[in-house]
């Protein structure tokens, strides 16, 4: 499996995605390049490459200039970077990264080709500056976390990265059965009456569900990813490799089938919040739902690359872990709390109610 770098055709610098422009920026020259100019470069590039020059010597093919090389090594796949030879050990599920040496970003197309292909990608909107611009935001006005806490100082490892994830459409009708009671209560001169009448309710529907992304990596947490959400998929482009350059990438590990049931859920639980929302509960005693079905067809699965910034913060010895939705800044994670904080906090409201306390009586003193 070879690796592939996007050049500058002006300085042979490393491009790198501007979340900013939106399109290729080389760090080396400030040369901007759209994704268009990138995709017809390269074809035309490429094209005369695959090609080549013949010379039926039989003395096998030469590596193209620029190509990262692969070997095995202990079992493991070691990728050779062109540029400072360094070798990057990278991780199976691995689709786009940079050499720990010089920093060069690479994508390893084998992971975003065939059955890894991504159908669709958001570009990042949001660089590491704005993340932390987040992070910051969201301490403010967090009376309890320690003041070190804020502190940009002890933000660790942060990588932006694309995430997989498997979108889920479909149709659904469904049907909603309950059990429902009207009581009605009177009274004469001598009884008192009470008079239950039981009903069978039905509520049937339909809707459309597009897009519900379930995460496709083993090694992120799900209900960090579901907590990003959501993503607005109207901004999603057709794949191309030049959108990883110069970040983290992913392949799936968890097949569309195993995602399916969690999407399914999902379906199922937002269909029957809705349809009994439509019900009139104050016409009833009380009512309780019985069964439900729900039927989903024309559905439809697709790949998709998805922005999300990760990273740490390091606080007496533990690690908390953020993550930031890099389109739309939603941020994720575990605050700790000052126990000395919390405490001059309590006994404040604590000495402030009993205030209050004293002045209420010694005004009902007062009164009688």
């Amino acid at each position: 499996m070879s690796t592939k770098g996007y050049k500058c055709p002006c300085c042979g610098g490393s491009l790198v995605f501007s979340s900013d422009t939106q399109k290729l920026r080389c760090p080396s020259c400030g040369n901007m390049i759209s994704m268009d100019a990138v995709r017809q470069y390269a074809e035309t590039v490429e094209s005369v490459e695959e090609q080549g020059d013949t010379y039926d010597w039989n003395e096998g093919s030469k590596r193209r200039q620029g190509e990262w090389t692969v070997k095995q090594k202990d079992g493991r796949k070691v990728y050779t970077c062109p540029s400072c030879g360094g070798e990057l050990d990278a991780a199976e599920t691995t689709a786009a990264t940079k050499c720990p040496y010089c920093d060069s970003p690479v994508i390893l197309p084998g992971q975003v080709s065939g059955q890894f292909q991504p159908d669709l990608v958001i570009p990042f909107q949001l660089d590491e500056n704005d993340a932390k611009e987040v992070y910051k935001d969201f301490c403010k006005g967090k009376k309890l976390i320690p003041r070190a806490f804020h502190s940009e100082h002890n933000i660790k490892e942060m990588t932006g990265v694309y995430v997989p994830f498997w979108l889920f459409s479909c149709h659904t009708k469904g049907t909603l059965v309950y059990d429902a009671e009207k009581m009605k209560r009177w009274r004469d001169d001598y009884y008192e009456y009470t008079q239950k009448d039981l009903y069978l309710v039905t509520r049937e529907g339909s809707m459309f569900f597009e897009n519900i992304p379930v995460d496709g990596s083993a090694e992120l947490d799900d209900t960090y990813m579901e907590s990003l959400e959501p993503f607005d998929m109207s901004k999603a482009v057709p794949f191309q490799e030049g959108y990883l350059s110069g970040y983290e990438a992913l392949k799936y590990d968890v097949p569309k089938e195993k995602c399916r049931r969690r999407a399914e859920e999902r379906i199922k639980s937002t269909f029957i919040d809705v349809i009994n929302s439509s019900i009139n509960r104050g016409e009833y005693y009380s009512i309780r739902q019985k069964s439900s079905r729900v039927a989903c067809n024309r559905g439809k699965v697709r790949y998709a690359l998805l922005p999300v910034w990760t990273f740490n913060v390091e606080h007496k010895d533990k690690t908390y872990r953020f993550a930031v939705n890099g389109q739309t800044g939603k941020l994720v994670g575990e605050l700790p709390v000052d126990k000395g904080l919390f405490w001059k906090h309590a006994i404040g409201v604590f000495a402030g109610s009993s205030v209050i306390l004293y002045l209420l009586m010694l005004a009902l003193s007062l009164n009688s």
